[in-house]
């Protein structure tokens, strides 16, 4: 064994030590001060919590002060749940939560995705200091501390539709770059749908600041201003046609360049045809044609992926950008400086660049395919609105769109006309074709007083009625509002997904950083070379399962 793998096993052995300190080793507890009736404790948090743990009295506010010294992962809150209290924590900023603790014991205290752990100690408070408690209390009521976890502010919801995620992991890089901007509530991605609701405090941050950041990680946010209406809907669909071409280009170049060098390298490898051309084999014809497959077709993967790292966090296009990124870069090395590397392993990888890439976009562009159809129940339900209503004004009758229908209004439904709003029968009798609510293709008379739906189809006589619900309060809009929120909404089981994703890419990548150690150290000869491919393999192979 030579000094060059006595080094990888000591650094290795030195890192497993670290890491099992870092995480399970003995820690110290830091004592609340007393300030003014209030503990307070000072928390610095960058890749933990420091202190991790803390003792405080109980029954006094504790008043806790984090300075957070990044950003990404999910560190941008923390949660006392025992406690009901949580708070948001702004990345390279610092944010205070405030809180009685009037349990005894140890208490777990984490982040938001309960991956970064502290603990808690509350104990008793004894007979001398049940004085400064008191006063710490009257001062503390005074000042506006006590049980409530977080001042009340008047929330708003917005949602937008989310554009360039390609894998669960991307859910958890958004969800925690928009948790950790002040004034956000509540966060919720859900990548079947592509859309993402925020609950925010205007007063703190804006739906453009929202936007903003979430680009800076590799994202879009394009906000849904009516969700469920037909522009809405429209527009969205469009912006998908336009996506879906823009795949498709790509996948056809990719296809076009890729395809060619991948027959010519498997007909020459596996079955040493010599109908092969020679040039191509040659590694600069390979490396002309894969060079646009890397950096045209796979640039949005690339970039998504470079920028999902930059903030400290890994998807899917990590994996797949440092897989071809390495594996592209070695083949460039054998075909510009050939003699930097041994004979035994001079060849090139440049068909496993151009496959991979254009695998992966034509399984997103299958995908992009499939998820355009989960807005299609939504148009077929728009579809079902009238357009237009009879308005009975002043005794004449006036053709006036849905839209400008308010309560009270008197409106005439002839036969053959769909029902425009909901509302109750003041005039006639007739009968109404109810399938779209009930499912029943029988036919149902209606007379005066009766409840009228909106979007049902009337078939036999005219009657008048009178408005109850308009716009969004009809029966089909709250319909169509139920069916984007199930679209929209999580399981249990999907938040568990989303949880062992944010930890499968990361654990890849110590993974592959594992298998070069290994193989560098006992594996055989060229062991650097070898390393490198072993490495990337690892890499190639878990783009997939991402």
């Amino acid at each position: 064994m030579g000094i060059s793998e006595i080094i990888v096993i000591v650094a290795a052995v030195a890192i497993v030590g670290f890491l099992w300190w870092f995480f399970f080793g003995p820690k110290t507890a830091r004592n609340a001060q007393l300030v003014g009736g209030v503990q307070e404790v000072d928390v610095t948090v960058k890749g933990g919590y420091s202190p991790d743990v803390i003792r405080v009295t109980e029954g006094i506010p504790l008043r806790l002060r984090f300075d957070r010294q990044e950003s990404g992962d999910c560190t941008s809150r923390v949660v006392f749940s025992d406690f009901g209290a949580s708070k948001a924590l702004p990345a390279f900023g610092t944010a205070t939560l405030e809180f009685t603790p009037d349990k005894i014991g140890e208490f777990d205290f984490a982040c938001g995705m309960n991956m970064i752990h502290g603990t808690l100690i509350v104990e008793p408070s004894d007979g001398s200091t049940s004085s400064t408690e008191a006063g710490g209390r009257e001062v503390a009521a005074a000042v506006g501390v006590g049980p409530s976890t977080e001042s009340t502010v008047v929330t708003e919801r917005v949602e937008f539709r989310v554009s360039n995620m390609s894998c669960a992991s991307c859910v958890v890089n958004i969800e925690s770059v928009l948790n950790e901007l002040p004034g956000v509530d509540r966060v919720d991605v859900s990548f079947g749908t592509e859309r993402a609701t925020v609950d925010f405090d205007p007063t703190q941050i804006t739906p453009t600041e929202l936007e903003s950041a979430v680009a800076d990680a590799g994202y879009r946010l394009v906000p849904r201003t009516a969700p469920g209406s037909p522009d809405t809907e429209d527009t969205e669909a469009a912006e998908r046609r336009a996506e879906i071409r823009d795949l498709s280009r790509r996948v056809a170049l990719g296809a076009a360049l890729a395809t060619p060098v991948m027959l010519a390298v498997m007909a020459a490898d596996l079955f040493a045809a010599s109908w092969v051309p020679e040039f191509m084999l040659n590694p600069w014809f390979q490396l002309a044609l894969i060079t646009p497959v890397m950096f045209y077709s796979g640039w949005p993967i690339h970039r998504t992926g470079w920028l999902t790292l930059r903030h400290r966090a890994a998807d899917m296009n990590s994996l797949i950008t440092i897989g071809t990124m390495a594996a592209f870069g070695y083949s460039l090395l054998v075909t510009l400086v050939p003699s930097a590397v041994p004979e035994q392993v001079r060849a090139v990888y440049y068909e496993a660049v151009g496959v991979i890439i254009t695998l992966i976009l034509l399984g997103r562009l299958f995908e992009v395919r499939a998820k355009a159809g989960t807005g299609e129940a939504i148009r077929k339900l728009i579809g079902l609105q009238a357009k237009t209503a009879t308005l009975i004004r002043d005794g004449a009758e006036v053709e006036v769109p849905v839209d400008d229908l308010v309560p009270g209004d008197v409106v005439l439904v002839r036969p053959g006309e769909k029902v425009p709003v909901d509302g109750v029968i003041v005039e006639g009798r007739s009968t109404l074709d109810e399938s779209m609510v009930t499912g029943e293709s029988i036919p149902v008379t209606k007379e005066t007083g009766d409840t009228v739906i909106g979007a049902t189809l009337n078939q036999t006589g005219a009657f008048r009625f009178e408005a109850t619900n308009v716009g969004a309060d009809t029966m089909l809009s709250q319909i169509i509002t139920l069916v984007e929120q199930a679209q929209g909404s999580k399981a249990p089981i999907q938040r568990l997904a989303d949880l062992v994703s944010s930890y499968f890419v990361p654990a890849v990548m110590a993974i592959a950083v594992a298998t070069f150690a290994v193989w560098f150290t006992v594996g055989p000869e060229p062991a650097l070379t070898l390393s490198l491919v072993a490495a990337v393999a690892v890499l190639i192979i878990a783009c997939p399962c991402a």
